[in-house]
């Protein structure tokens, strides 16, 4: 539109040295004719490569390659924020772009998503860049030939699912038979069993029951070597294999036990989201399917916008809600805990449908059939995701989208191109999911009835459906906060966008917003304290797979105790108040901590012969005073309003937008030596 040349590079396929430096030349020929805009810029130095969003060129600004010009470099972001990731990577860009035109560009662009510019001067990185990278090269540079290398070796990591070297690095480890390969193998396991002298699948194996490894917990190197064992058996057989896991005498209650009694009118359900595409990400796509004379039918419930995000959501609660009050039996089924996960975030986000979120998660009817399938059957795959699982039941997928990954990638082309096709491929990918955990669900029950057949004697009873209904204190907090809303809100014209019309908007949806964010932190509390130990080993909220060591000397007249763990993230420190994950009773304050040994020192709490397996934080903060508080200051504003008569003038301002009121000397506040005195005798002040 304002008429400047732009040279776009194809960058189609640069996984090859000879592609990768056609598409170099390419950019400084570009740049050497003297294009206002380089489009898709390529860089590459035989050991470092980029790729630009954009060059700009400084007609303003010479430079020894080009004569009269330079150019500075910009990349546009989904996110509305700038972050240091953004910052970092425009530098190697930079530097890059330096050995080209032999001068150093003088600015850095990031457009953000709300089509922002966003200008930094390089300068003012450039030397914190060369730390971090000297520090990056310095690591690289040990031995990436050596599985042994951790620092270098292409362990999986989160980004895997969208990386386009992805395939590349897992043809690696499966060439290596990297441990990393064993379903549910973590990074400190691998490393742990190459110290052992454990460094391949089918070396682990054939570890002989029984054996140790050093640092490795005996029921997850069981459940390790178990696993390797049926992927090696299908590797070398080429069938897939699975077996049921024999449930535990003293716990029943787990995998395939906790499959509900089937309805008709259950409920499978899938989410799409992308976590770029906002700040908080998007969850564009609820996807449910339901049963109709044995044949799944499929809805699409979009929502490609923020404002459509939150219409979609309710969409789905009120759906739920309603077909459950007339089939109180059922349940909605989905495969592993994003969805669970992403029904409480949308619920916070929008801050709509709580109560009825909290209905479905008091009454246990979303049930995860990760959970089942984890704890109930052992497959010879390499990761117990849905795609691998399904093998066992469903003929291999075909479409536009095969991968997980992969309609993240297509949604971020369709909010470029808007192509209606893309939407198309994804929903189809996202129907197949939906059908193939309404599938799963079926070959469960089959395992379900072989397990009960194999071992009669457990406890196979059902889990009971409960109603789910907020206590008595709920419903009347709901009341309460009910009737305020409507007297603050109820006689506003839709269209009002006054000043006291939009501050009476806040105020009422605050009212609840301390129930909101108490609601999120129960859930987690009481979903932490279903985990089973295996698995709380990798939640970030628990310490798990505690052993006694020692009583230590008290403290005045707590006992102390001694426990050692294997290494872990956890969220504790001395000063921390624990909660002993199996009882829900204290565990005792951490008194002493050493992640490098792994031990806890933990002050009172259990009581003598009675230990810990796991810690967990302790029940959320009770914030009545803050909501009571809240419901003072509604009630002021719906008698007297924000006027002069209000008893909470500070709070009007701030639900006003309005700076505090001073009296004229900067930095004073206004008030008469009565009210001075009163606060300074409340805040303890001596005054003359």
């Amino acid at each position: 539109a304002e008429g400047r040349t732009v040279a776009e590079i194809q960058k189609e396929d640069l996984r090859t040295t000879a592609a990768l430096q056609a598409a170099a030349d390419e950019t400084i020929a570009a740049m050497r004719e003297g294009a206002d805009v380089v489009y898709q810029a390529t860089f590459f130095d035989g050991r470092w490569r980029g790729h630009a969003d954009f060059l700009f060129k400084r007609p303003d600004r010479p430079s020894p390659a080009f004569g009269s010009w330079s150019y500075d470099v910009a990349d546009t972001k989904l996110a509305r924020a700038v972050k240091t990731g953004a910052v970092l990577q425009l530098c190697v860009y930079a530097g890059l772009l330096a050995q080209v035109q032999g001068i150093a560009p003088e600015q850095l662009t990031v457009v953000t998503g709300d089509r922002e510019k966003h200008d930094f001067r390089a300068e003012d990185f450039a030397a914190y860049f060369r730390y971090i990278r000297a520090r990056f090269e310095a690591r690289i540079a040990t031995d990436a030939t050596d599985p042994a290398a951790t620092s270098t070796y292409p362990n999986p990591v989160d980004h895997c699912r969208v990386c386009a070297w992805s395939p590349t690095c897992i043809q690696r480890r499966r060439d290596d038979d990297h441990p990393s390969i064993v379903a549910g193998m973590r990074r400190v396991d691998s490393e742990r069993l190459f110290e052992a002298g454990i460094p391949t699948l089918a070396a682990l194996a054939v570890v002989p029951t029984g054996s140790g490894v050093d640092g490795v917990p005996g029921p997850q190197l069981d459940r390790l070597r178990n696993q390797a064992r049926l992927q090696l058996h299908e590797r070398t057989t080429g069938q897939r294999a699975h077996e049921l896991i024999e449930p535990s005498a003293t716990d029943p209650h787990r995998g395939l036990a906790l499959l509900p009694e089937p309805s008709p009118w259950d409920v499978f359900f899938d989410i799409e989201a992308d976590p770029w595409a906002t700040d908080d990400g998007l969850e564009y796509l609820l996807g449910v399917v339901v049963e109709d004379a044995g044949v799944p039918v499929y809805t699409p419930m979009w929502g490609t916008k923020q404002a459509d995000e939150k219409a979609a959501f309710e969409r789905f609660i009120d759906f739920v809600i309603a077909r459950r009050a007339e089939h109180p039996e059922l349940h909605v089924y989905h495969y592993g805990g994003y969805e669970a996960g992403a029904v409480k975030r949308l619920m916070q986000r929008h801050g709509t449908r709580a109560d009825e979120v909290d209905v479905l998660l008091r009454g246990e009817v979303l049930v995860d059939l990760l959970n089942v399938v984890r704890q109930g059957v052992r497959a010879s795959v390499e990761s117990y995701s849905l795609k691998q699982i399904e093998k066992f039941y469903l003929p291999a997928r075909e479409g536009p989208v095969t991968e997980a990954g992969f309609s993240v990638v297509e949604f971020e082309r369709w909010m470029k191109t808007g192509e209606a096709s893309i939407l198309d491929g994804i929903a189809d990918y996202n129907r197949d999911d939906c059908i193939s955990t309404w599938m799963l669900r079926s070959w469960l029950e089959e395992r379900r009835a072989e397990a009960l057949e194999r071992w009669p004697d457990l406890d196979w009873n059902r889990p009971i459906p409960e109603a789910g209904d907020p206590s008595e204190g709920v419903a009347e907090w709901a009341a309460q906060v009910a009737m305020r809303v409507a007297a603050l809100t109820g006689t506003l014209d839709s269209g009002d966008q006054s000043e006291d019309a939009e501050a009476r908007r806040l105020l009422a949806n605050l009212l609840d917003w301390h129930h909101r964010e108490e609601k999120s932190q129960w859930w987690r509390y009481f979903e932490l304290r279903k985990i089973t130990i295996d698995l709380l080993v990798s939640e970030r909220d628990a310490l798990a797979g505690l052993d006694f060591v020692e009583d230590l000397p008290p403290l005045g007249k707590r006992p102390v105790r001694r426990y050692r763990f294997e290494p872990q993230d956890h969220p504790f420190k001395p000063g921390d108040k624990t909660v002993d994950w199996r009882t829900g009773g204290s565990a005792g304050e951490v008194v002493g901590l050493d992640d490098a040994r792994g031990t806890i020192d933990l002050a009172g709490g259990a009581r003598v012969g009675s230990h810990p397996e796991a810690l967990i934080g302790i029940k959320p903060i009770d914030s009545r005073a803050m909501k009571e508080a809240l419901l003072r200051v509604a009630d002021d504003v719906i008698e007297r309003g924000f006027g002069d008569r209000s008893r909470y003038p500070a709070v009007g301002q701030l639900l006003l937008r309005r700076p505090p009121r001073l009296d004229g000397r900067e930095g004073e506040l206004a008030g008469t030596n009565e009210d001075i005195v009163a606060v300074a005798r409340r805040l303890g002040l001596a005054l003359d």
